[in-house]
């Protein structure tokens, strides 16, 4: 089977994509352009510091809207991702490390950047999908 996925934006003006209507990778857009997928979302993974990927305006709506969203990165994001989220909601996803979410297991994987940065593959039950970007 196929991973159901929604492009939202890509590029310099934003990044956000979603997984099985789940999961949302990358972060770099406006509150009002998740309004169609922020409630069914479990989880939301973040690659690097950006501003294309990482709005912190959003992501404070995302946890302010959604008390119990699950937000995980590298290592590299969490004082950042600390001011915009509270700590019991962040998950520090290291490179090379399997993390299992129940209902998909998260691998991410270090990518070559300007800044540290990760891609992740994603196992669902029925299908995977690997993520990369800006390297």
């Amino acid at each position: 089977m196929i991973c159901d996925y929604q492009i939202i934006r890509t590029g310099s003006r934003g990044n956000a994509v979603v997984l099985n209507k789940s999961i949302l990778i990358d972060c770099g857009i406006p509150f009002k352009a998740l309004s169609a997928y922020f409630r069914g979302l479990r989880l939301v993974l973040l690659t690097h510091i950006h501003s294309d990927h990482f709005n912190r305006t959003t992501l404070r709506s995302l946890a302010r809207e959604r008390p119990t969203l699950r937000f995980g990165c590298g290592p590299w994001l969490v004082e950042a991702l600390a001011e915009c989220v509270g700590k019991e909601q962040i998950d520090i996803l290291t490179p090379g490390y399997k993390f299992d979410y129940s209902f998909c297991c998260i691998y991410p994987v270090r990518l070559f950047h300007d800044v540290p940065n990760c891609g992740y593959k994603v196992h669902f039950p029925s299908s995977k999908i690997f993520y990369a970007t800006d390297t």
